[in-house]
């Protein structure tokens, strides 16, 4: 197993092999990433999934040894293992489809079959659907892991149906020294009052004038809102706001990813701030 993860995630790699080790082995689990690297998650996710290939070996007569598994494992070349990613910011149905048709088999080796789905919160209700029925009638030897950086960004049919566990935040306050910055912030909090649409040209030229510019700010704006999220810290704002707020900016930088008209977006994104509910 990973030295390092075991060293980052203590407290979630010491509940998994507890877990396993008393045989509370649940059929779904959405694990919360908060914010650490592609590579922590990674690992995090390969730690957990090769704790519940060992189970494998405790229970059957697995039909390969536990090296050659574990190797195949890190090349994800093991044909009862699938990783989803999205494709084009989605999870498409026909990727969940190819998972109900691969796993309808029995495993080639007799172990456990896993499917490992990132960022799920990029499903949408139509591909959600889709692997609906491997939660609500589960197979003992199917194991769904669904990962994403925000719980409550996942539709509520997948939340429901899910064991959560949260990795470990490594996050630093962030601090933030730029004033305007600031003052957006301040705009955010008291958006009702202060009507940011009336700041639209102001802050177009000041923090959002052009794609570069506009997505070093919002990783800033998501890095200090996260962490009051993470850490439970007042910020003068609802649990409900600052989950939407985040949302919001998630959705808002994701869409930075393509060709965008910079004033469309910005008022999109400022209308949907508007909206939040104080």
């Amino acid at each position: 197993m990973n030295i390092e993860v075991e060293m980052l995630q203590p407290r979630f790699c010491n509940y998994v092999t507890q877990a396993l080790f008393k045989g509370f082995l649940s059929h779904a689990y959405l694990i919360e990433t908060a914010n650490n690297s592609e590579e922590v998650i990674k690992e995090a996710v390969l730690f957990f999934v090769k704790k519940i290939y060992e189970k494998s070996y405790e229970n059957s007569e697995v039909l390969i040894s536990k090296e050659k598994l574990f190797h195949l494992l890190d090349l994800n070349e093991f044909p009862d293992y699938i990783e989803v990613k999205p494709i084009n910011n989605q999870i498409k149905k026909e990727q969940l489809l190819q998972i109900k048709n691969d796993f309808s088999n029995k495993s080639l080796y007799n172990t456990f079959k896993i499917y490992v789905v990132y960022e799920c919160d990029r499903m949408n209700v139509n591909s959600a659907n889709t692997i609906l029925k491997f939660l609500e009638e589960p197979s003992e030897n199917i194991i769904a892991l669904f990962i994403t950086s925000n719980r409550y960004n996942v539709l509520d049919t997948i939340r429901s149906r899910c064991q959560i566990l949260s990795l470990e935040n490594h996050r630093q306050k962030v601090e933030i020294e730029n004033q305007i910055l600031e003052e957006f912030v301040s705009n955010i909090k008291n958006r009702k009052k202060d009507n940011l649409m009336l700041k639209f040209n102001y802050y177009n030229n000041e923090l959002f004038k052009d794609k570069k510019e506009s997505i070093s700010n919002l990783k800033i704006l998501l890095e200090y809102y996260k962490y009051f999220l993470d850490n439970n810290e007042s910020l003068d704002l609802s649990l409900n706001e600052l989950i939407s707020i985040i949302s919001i900016m998630e959705d808002a930088l994701q869409k930075l990813k393509y060709n965008v008209n910079m004033k469309l977006w910005l008022d999109d994104f400022f209308l949907s701030l508007m909206e939040v509910d104080s």
